[in-house]
């Protein structure tokens, strides 16, 4: 079976996922005749969160390379992909090279990408100002979906999940009491983590009201365990770390409030249109979704650390999601 368009991803995250998704819709809108294979790394988790997305027949996950020759080992393996996969266009979002010469050799003609840096003599035109190498992937796609005069309606990614799968975590937790609100407290690495006894002090702070789920990374349940769940008087904080992303995600649709770092679910968050507050702190506050509401620490001091308790809670109270009683969430 041939695999009409390509679309290759190698952006390693969730919430890189997250950034593309309206892009890759666009994408299988405006320039293709069926619901196109997507090409992405199997940390993005794809495969569980995608798999309700209607404009992706497949995701197909590629491997990351590294250690001696792992450019030459990753052309290789890219090679063998396509073959297989037989496209008729390939298209790569992104500036990275070996995909595209893995096109070229097996004969196929429609390669697009950024254009930028040595990937531009592989691709066809238009290719991007170089002078935009360094700005934000988003705005990169932008651009580049601008030259290609492909619409692009909104960068809201507007993930869909499936009703049976929310359903069965409004089940699973039908008796806890509302508002519910979802802390992420994981992050890729430790410069975007507000500092878990900063949770725990913000549970506090709103005296029992609410349930608060509390979701960590990979293989953190024991950790959210001992720094958080046992040091609150709240009675509903409940540990979600052992949740897959795909059951993770149907939970937080459910929720009335997202806080949490930069990261996978903070991103999978504002996909779903939850009211979303962001703790940026080493990283640059992301501003694609309305839905992100960014506190970040001050310029002079960009730890985490340096955002505050009550800046978090006062935004939270702002947002209304406390008002009104718990009537109001029936």
């Amino acid at each position: 079976m041939t695999h009409p368009v390509v679309v290759y991803v190698p952006h390693p995250g969730v919430g890189d996922l997250m950034w593309h998704l309206p892009f890759i819709r666009a994408l299988a809108e405006h320039r293709c005749d069926d619901a196109i294979t997507l090409l992405t790394r199997r940390t993005t988790q794809a495969k569980l969160l995608l798999a309700d997305e209607p404009h992706i027949y497949t995701v197909e996950y590629v491997p990351y390379v590294s250690g001696p020759l792992c450019h030459l080992r990753e052309l290789f393996l890219t090679l063998k992909t396509l073959r297989r996969l037989q496209p008729r266009s390939l298209w790569i979002l992104d500036k990275i090279s070996r995909p595209a010469i893995a096109a070229r050799i097996l004969g196929i003609q429609d390669v697009f990408g950024f254009g930028l840096g040595s990937q531009r003599r592989w691709v066809c035109k238009p290719a991007l100002n170089p002078d935009l190498k360094d700005i934000h992937q988003i705005d990169k796609l932008t651009a580049y979906f601008e030259l290609q005069q492909i619409p692009v309606a909104s960068t809201e990614p507007s993930l869909i999940i499936n009703p049976e799968a929310i359903n069965k975590q409004q089940m699973r937790f039908n008796d806890k009491p509302k508002p519910w609100i979802m802390l992420g407290v994981g992050a890729r690495n430790q410069i975007r983590r507000w500092p878990n006894v900063f949770y725990r002090n913000l549970i506090e702070r709103f005296n029992g009201a609410g349930t608060w789920f509390v979701l960590g990374g990979l293989n953190e349940f024991e950790l959210v365990e001992r720094e958080i769940v046992p040091h609150t008087t709240n009675p509903n904080v409940v540990n979600i770390s052992r949740l897959n992303i795909a059951e993770a995600a149907a939970l937080i649709s459910c929720c009335n409030l997202f806080i949490g770092n930069d990261s996978g679910p903070m991103n999978i968050a504002a996909a779903l249109g939850i009211a979303t507050i962001g703790l940026f702190g080493a990283t640059a506050p992301l501003r694609y979704s309305k839905h992100i509401r960014p506190l970040t620490s001050p310029a002079n001091n960009r730890r985490m650390a340096a955002i505050t308790v009550e800046e978090v809670s006062d935004l939270a109270t702002r947002l209304g999601v406390f008002d009104k009683g718990p009537d109001r969430f029936l």
